[in-house]
């Protein structure tokens, strides 16, 4: 071997420091993963493949959907998940749901309907600073009517996407794509119906001290919070992400052409079809139709002649196939890790640390909580399911420390609200993140996620030291509080729930029971009455006189 014959070698490109941490990172995280024995094997694999996939996100340029593939498909080649639940996830009700707000997102587009709604705000030439305060309180107050973050992100598209093109400074696209998102997650905590996890923490208050938390009670101790929490994600936001000169810059006024007669009608045609949807997401509890289900009733209406003149299948190509695929996986690597008890096992890994001596300090209880809720996206990629393992493994056995259960419950359930770390971490940011107009990725994320971690983990602190166990002791009813049970960390640190082998598909064909021949008791049957047939003779004397309308009879 030469020289000349490594001249090639040391032409190609040389690896940089973060490609040889992330390849040192990507070989510890399987090592790590087998060495805790008190998790299940199915669990040792869920985390690393979650380990990795976070990894993949994170520490390189790779497609996000093409991690949370590959991450899936790790999980079925090993054992943790079965075939059939990968092929189910496509036909879960929030890919039916996204499917369905795609299509009106679309014919709303196409009608003009967005545009004529921000039309408002854009024809009164605001500067840059007042016109995202102002977009920041529009799209807060949408928790109030939109039972679900990933409904609110799915309808709030189309609008991002109007204001998006008629901006003039390209460079506010990024920017405004961050703000959508960051506010529809962190204003979610001031509505009882914001999130299903607002739920789960009312029934668990309510069991644990009696306190029952209605839709206002709710937005008394959550609206304060989520309102800041919101506003300083937007400061964030304008300062990391706006140019200086841009902050303060007025927009110009844009006027939109008014449209006429025959747009103007079907645009009321297609307004009252989302109000209708709207209204029946509202009273889903009366009629008892789920979220998806309506959401796709609507999406058929609006595909007839009387709303649009497209074909369905050019409206259809407006279905984001990708980001379908992405939010499957992700769904998915979700329900491994709390199928396997992984969670759990985390959660009850964090609950362990604490030292026994600082467990009845108040301060030190609240710090260490909403840094665990806060932090918890980065394992578990679903809000409900942070709420889920989150209230049970953490909340309630601070709560036995002798702390307030119903103020443990509250900071847990609020720091589930901070996820904007990863694509993955939340819906929106994904719906968001992977739409065409939007112009973020993953390292604009991560650095909206370094200051404003710290800045919700010191506002949950306040609010669960200054403001909540004030309004929670007005709150609180006159029953004695149902006993908390007395746990400790090494109770939470279990087996995992090992996933049942799958079952081959039994396809059988079933006939129908035979009738009986013979009843096992004879229902009696009246006796024939046989009838007496009349002699030959007056047969034929009965024929002879029929013209007549004679008929003799001998008895």
């Amino acid at each position: 071997m030469t020289a000349r014959s490594l001249s090639p070698l040391a032409a190609l490109p040389q690896p940089s420091r973060r490609h040889l941490s992330v390849a040192v990172l990507a070989a510890a995280i399987p090592l790590l993963a087998g060495l805790p024995q008190t998790l299940s094997a199915p669990g040792r694999v869920a985390l690393a493949v979650s380990g990795l996939a976070i990894l993949g996100w994170v520490g390189t340029r790779l497609p996000e959907s093409l991690v949370a593939l590959a991450a899936v498909l790790a999980l079925v080649l090993g054992g943790v998940l079965t075939e059939a639940q990968l092929f189910a996830a496509l036909g879960s009700e929030l890919i039916w749901l996204l499917l369905s707000a795609f299509v009106i997102a679309a014919v709303a587009k196409e009608a003009g309907l967005t545009q004529r709604l921000v039309a408002p705000l854009l024809a009164r030439g605001m500067r840059v600073v007042p016109f995202f305060l102002w977009l920041t309180l529009a799209i807060a107050g949408t928790a109030f009517v939109l039972p679900s973050t990933s409904g609110r992100a799915a309808l709030l598209l189309p609008v991002f996407a109007a204001i998006a093109a008629a901006l003039p400074d390209p460079r506010l696209r990024r920017p405004l794509a961050l703000l959508f998102p960051t506010v529809i997650l962190l204003s979610a905590g001031a509505s009882l119906i914001g999130a299903g996890a607002h739920l789960l923490a009312a029934q668990a208050i309510r069991g644990a001290t009696g306190i029952h938390l209605g839709y206002v009670e709710w937005a008394m101790l959550g609206l304060p919070f989520s309102l800041l929490a919101s506003l300083a994600g937007a400061g964030l936001i304008l300062w990391l992400f706006v140019p200086r000169e841009a902050l303060l810059a007025p927009l110009p006024r844009m006027a939109t052409p008014a449209p006429d007669a025959a747009t103007r009608a079907r645009q009321r045609r297609i307004g009252l079809v989302l109000a209708l949807v709207v209204g029946l997401w509202l009273t889903a509890g009366l009629h008892g139709i789920g979220m998806a289900l309506v959401a796709l009733i609507g999406a058929l209406v609006l595909l007839t002649p009387p709303f649009t003149s497209r074909k369905p299948k050019e409206i259809f190509r407006a279905v984001d196939t990708e980001l379908l695929l992405y939010m499957s996986a992700t769904v998915l690597m979700a329900e491994a890790m709390v199928a396997t008890g992984a969670d759990r096992w985390l959660a009850g890994q964090a609950l362990a640390a604490l030292p026994p001596g600082l467990s009845g300090s108040l301060p030190i209880v609240v710090v260490l909580l909403s840094a665990v809720a806060v932090l918890a996206h980065l394992a578990i990629t679903s809000r409900s399911a942070r709420a889920a393992v989150l209230i049970p493994a953490v909340a309630l056995p601070l709560a036995a420390m002798g702390h307030d259960p119903a103020l443990m419950v509250m900071v847990a359930v609020m720091g589930t609200g901070f996820c904007q770390s990863m694509m993955a971490s939340a819906k929106p940011v994904a719906i968001f993140g992977q739409a065409e107009e939007a112009g973020f990725g993953q390292r604009d994320l991560i650095r909206l996620a370094l200051p404003l971690a710290p800045v919700v983990t010191a506002l949950l602190v306040g609010f669960a030291l200054l403001v909540w166990p004030a309004q929670l002791a007005r709150m609180r009813d006159d029953a004695q509080p149902a006993p908390v049970p007395t746990l400790s960390a090494a109770m939470l640190v279990s087996p995992a729930v090992a996933l049942p082998p799958p079952a081959a598909p039994v396809i059988e064909a079933a006939r129908p029971v035979p009738r009986p021949q013979r009843l096992a008791q004879a229902v009696p049957q009246p006796p024939k009455v046989r009838k007496s047939r009349p002699e030959p003779d007056l047969r034929a004397l009965n024929h002879i006189l029929r013209p007549a309308g004679i008929r003799l009879v001998i008895r």
